[in-house]
């Protein structure tokens, strides 16, 4: 027996907290059938999920997703009656179905456990956090649990950080993150953010990428162009635009924006 305590839900996600029930005696199933998309994280003790003729063993070094119609079974030790795993599953809703499954599928033919890698821990962390601090910020919430799932679906070896490396790394690359959402219109260089993250460049642009999934330009580039949609939505010029959101060329600004949104700033200027 299941039981499921919700945490967090938005129109897209739903994030629960899973665990046994210890007053209630537990038995495997033989195999149950998937019925939603879900990317789901081990916060205490493990088990093994039996896939086709592939048994994974599962424990806070993986992840594993659920995908809708899939057949497979949840293994405890045959004595344990009272199983202590628990994990932290996001679910995605119908809302965002066509969306993950273009993602997802994929998988259909590859086993549902992956292995943690220093960004899907990164992002893991920043998700758990924010639920342990109740944080009520749906946007950031859903962004963030996409960024757990496309990470998670980037299948590459990388050198496991340690955990007190892994958080060293994650408050200066947040700090830098920060730093550019708040001040995205003023000119940022890769020297001065690495200075102050306490890190070479090179250094501090393979750990940013690595833990964000984005270069720190173009992390930058996606905050102007974002700000500039929201200035342009309330009115104000292409130009005023271009410049109020930290670009210094009106054609790159044009060229920029035409490529993220797909229409011009001043087609999307007409439609407000």
């Amino acid at each position: 027996m299941l039981r499921a305590t919700s945490l967090f839900e938005s129109s897209l996600i739903r994030i629960e907290r899973v665990d046994h029930p210890p007053e209630a005696d537990h038995i495997d199933p033989k195999e149950e059938v998937s019925l939603q998309y879900s990317i789901n994280m081990m916060e205490r003790g493990s088990f093994s999920i039996r896939d086709r003729a592939r048994l994974m063993h599962v424990t806070a070094e993986q992840l594993f997703l659920t995908i809708p119609g899939r057949i497979h079974a949840y293994v405890h030790d045959e004595h344990d009656h009272a199983p202590t795993d628990v994990c932290v599953a996001v679910c995605f809703t119908d809302a965002a179905r066509d969306d993950v499954a273009g993602l997802v599928d994929t998988l259909r033919d590859r086993p549902p456990v992956v292995p943690v890698t220093n960004r899907t821990a990164y992002v893991r962390n920043r998700l758990i956090a924010r639920l342990a601090a109740n944080v009520d910020d749906p946007l950031a919430q859903d962004v963030t649990a996409i960024e757990l799932l496309e990470a998670a679906l980037e299948i590459r070896e990388t050198h496991r950080y340690r955990p007190a490396q892994l958080d060293w790394y994650a408050r200066r690359i947040d700090a830098a993150r920060r730093r550019l959402d708040d001040d995205f219109a003023s000119d940022h260089t890769l020297s001065a953010l690495s200075r102050d993250a306490g890190m070479s460049a090179f250094h501090f642009a393979r750990v940013f990428r690595e833990l964000t999934g984005t270069p720190p330009h173009r992390y930058l580039l996606r905050r102007r162009l974002a700000a500039a949609a929201g200035h342009l939505r309330e009115g104000r010029s292409v130009t005023d635009t271009c410049f109020a959101a930290g670009f210094h060329s009106l054609s790159h600004f044009i060229h920029a924006f035409r490529r993220q949104f797909g229409v011009s700033p001043s087609r999307l200027d007409q439609t407000r």
